[in-house]
């Protein structure tokens, strides 16, 4: 069932206790690859290091190639309004933000896929 979880750690935590996690990280790089992104995950990181890459990359987005950014945006289809009321003083707040939404959406389409499909 899809969860109500506050944070990314969370969240990965309940996929990794489940059966889809492995769906999850082909979902992200599927979509990442999508958007011309050379960017790997694997499906040996735990939940925490996989949060922190994804982080870590959606800053280095932000800073470096804010095009790419908005087209991943897009491609994954995470609203804007879920990401407009986050503070963007602070990029990192901001960016941990929108990996959670980034993570929200991809285990929805996985969900979604696995017991509709």
């Amino acid at each position: 069932m899809l969860s109500k979880n506050n944070d990314s750690k969370d969240l990965l935590n309940d996929i990794y206790k489940g059966k889809l996690y492995d769906e999850l990280i082909l979902q992200l790089n599927k979509d990442f690859s999508l958007v011309g992104l050379n960017c790997h995950f694997s499906k040996d990181e735990l939940p925490l290091q996989l949060k922190e890459k994804l982080n870590k990359t959606i800053q280095n987005l932000i800073k470096t190639d804010f095009n790419v950014y908005l087209s991943l945006l897009y491609r994954i289809d995470v609203s804007e309004d879920n990401i407009t009321t986050s503070n963007t003083d602070n990029l990192a707040s901001y960016s941990e933000k929108v990996s959670f939404e980034i993570l929200k959406r991809i285990w929805k389409k996985v969900w979604f896929r696995s017991h509709f499909s």
